[in-house]
């Protein structure tokens, strides 16, 4: 989290990766949407501290383009 409020805001493409160099989060530089490769429990954790910013699971992106 402290990662997704110093670069989200003003990122141009950062790619964020773990000690295992696993991707973990993709921030877009028009501040529209930011990705993140999380657990569920990571992803709950995400949401409560996002407030009423909406997210959605890639799979529920999916399933609305269908």
């Amino acid at each position: 989290m402290s990662l997704l409020r110093a670069f989200a805001s003003w990122s141009i493409g950062v790619e964020l990766y773990d000690v295992s160099m696993r991707w973990v989060a993709y921030f877009s530089d028009t501040g529209s949407s930011i990705s993140f490769n999380v657990t569920e429990e990571e992803a709950a954790a995400v949401r409560a501290s996002l407030g009423t910013l909406p997210m959605l699971t890639v799979r529920e992106m999916k399933a609305r383009k269908r």
